[in-house]
């Protein structure tokens, strides 16, 4: 009985850290690369059986992939929505200085605001410093900001599918 509580109990904490690790996505934190470890770690305790060590490569591609794609979807809007190549770079250089400064002055809720804040800031500026108009300056920005949000959504919703994966393997 002593077993099977203790790895009953051992599942209740894995299934918690597989969502915490998905809550704090949105948060700038590296969710996916968390779900990919606790995986692993399943798999080491397991004799990696059922999550195999292809499976785990398989998690640590989707958390890189997510990685790539967070970090381009905000530059990839601000240019859709007419901005400049400063316009993509103020994105990228904004969404991170405002995360690290929203971490700064409010934990965890800060940093999702300062992203998206410093992305639309970071776009709005370089736009302007490339001589473009405020309208102009102001659009790259605003299509900074959806893309900043967009790029967490995409990255959340790959947690899902990466828990999702591993669901089906254990159940």
């Amino acid at each position: 009985m002593a077993d099977w509580l203790i790895s009953g109990a051992g599942m209740v904490f894995f299934w918690l850290a597989l969502l915490l690790s998905l809550l704090v996505i949105p948060a700038g934190l590296p969710g996916t690369f968390m779900i990919t470890a606790l995986a692993l770690f399943h798999g080491w305790v397991t004799n990696f059986d059922p999550i195999t060590g292809t499976f785990v490569f398989t998690l640590l591609g989707i958390a890189v992939a997510g990685e790539v794609v967070e970090f381009f979807f905000g530059a990839a809007t601000a240019k859709k929505y007419g901005g400049s190549k400063w316009a993509m770079s103020g994105a990228v250089i904004g969404g991170f200085a405002g995360a690290v400064v929203g971490t700064g002055m409010f934990p965890v809720l800060g940093t999702l605001i300062g992203a998206f804040l410093g992305a639309f800031a970071g776009a709005m500026l370089a736009e302007l410093l490339a001589g473009g108009s405020l309208f102009a300056a102001l659009k790259a920005g605003y299509g900074a900001m959806l893309g900043t949000i967009g790029g967490k959504l995409s990255k959340v919703i790959l947690g899902i599918i990466m828990i999702v994966m591993i669901w089906f393997r254990i159940v």
